[in-house]
């Protein structure tokens, strides 16, 4: 479907090459990934080296400086087969991962000293954490568990299906590319940080567009909250009967960061009225969303409301425990 920004029309781009994909992902790291991570093209780093599986890239996240992670990522496009194509490469470099560690961290050091950008990032990420030097700040994102980002230009329940019987960390993020008719693109895509995907056009307010979204990240990357809408039959069934929530989106980076869910129950209530601590967070079917269970032991907080009577929780947003604890408002909790 075509998608309508700024009163202009842009038609879907149908990618038939790899390389035309990765090329574009490459070109718009920034807004998929943040600007504070660094994504090394490593097909370009490590051709020719003795590398048991070589994917299409690194991607190390500085956005909460004191815990930087890495992510394998492989770029696809939807014609290829989601098993013998995707399944099998995934399970290579989970399978190889722990043998390649020390040429893996070696080669995007080597990277990062050749890029000015890459390297005032470690280093800007190093000085906001308790690490003595890039060197062992590096190591800690690199050292850390297998994690996987798969970026396609359109996800399919069979891709999520072979995705989970590979036991391992893998999440998925579409990105989609649009053209205009007088020849300017634009782009849609999930993101590391959001449930929801954001588009991106080229227009004269583009760059408040990006400084509203740097600073909606980096609010998103310092909670350990998300907030729900329920109905009030999903609510005393799912929430307080079986001590669980489903089936919601969560961004790649979010899932090894919130340790809680908390319900905003809609109209008439139209308020945040519990908390629970998280158990565990799995895939729900092939949907590429997740079941969120539950300890069992929700807490009264509020009633916490919007400031404006008629405003209203649509879908699932961010937050801290520590701010829904103490706000008047939702508004102040969701603020950047």
């Amino acid at each position: 479907m075509p998608i309508k920004i700024n009163n202009k029309i842009y038609e879907r781009i149908q990618y038939s090459q790899e390389s035309d994909f990765e090329k574009d992902i490459v070109d718009n790291s920034d807004d998929i990934f943040g600007d504070k991570t660094i994504y090394v093209d490593i097909k370009k780093k490590v051709k020719g080296r003795n590398f048991g599986v070589i994917p299409d890239g690194y991607l190390i996240d500085l956005t909460v400086p004191g815990d930087p992670k890495m992510f394998v990522v492989e770029n696809e496009i939807v014609s290829h087969d989601p098993f013998k194509h995707v399944g099998i490469q995934l399970i290579k470099f989970a399978t190889s991962f722990d043998d390649d560690r020390v040429d893996i961290r070696n080669s995007i050091m080597e990277h990062i000293h050749s890029s000015d950008k890459s390297k005032r990032r470690l280093e800007e990420g190093c000085e906001g954490s308790e690490f003595r030097n890039i060197d062992q700040y590096l190591d800690k994102a690199v050292y850390g568990e297998f994690r996987a980002l798969v970026v396609i230009d359109e996800a399919s329940d069979a891709l999520y299906k072979v995705l989970q019987k590979i036991n391992a960390d893998i999440s998925v993020m579409e990105f989609n590319s649009y053209k205009s008719v007088d020849g300017d693109y634009a782009y849609e895509f999930d993101t590391l940080y959001e449930a929801d995907i954001e588009p991106v056009g080229i227009s004269t307010n583009q760059e408040l567009t990006n400084d509203a979204r740097r600073k909606r990240r980096n609010r998103r990357a310092l909670c350990d909250t998300i907030i729900v809408p329920a109905e009030q039959e999903g609510f005393e069934k799912e929430f307080i009967g079986n001590n669980r929530w489903y089936a919601i989106r969560i961004g790649a980076a979010m899932k090894n960061r919130i340790k809680y869910l908390a319900t905003y129950q809609v109209s008439p209530v139209s308020s945040v009225t519990h908390i629970d601590e998280i158990q565990e967070i799995k895939p729900w079917e092939d949907t590429g969303k997740y079941v969120i269970l539950l300890k069992g032991d929700p807490k009264e907080i509020g009633p916490i409301r919007f400031e404006v009577p008629n405003k209203s929780l649509r879908s699932s947003v961010y937050a801290k425990k520590e701010d829904l604890l103490r706000v008047k408002t939702l508004d102040e909790a969701l603020k950047y």
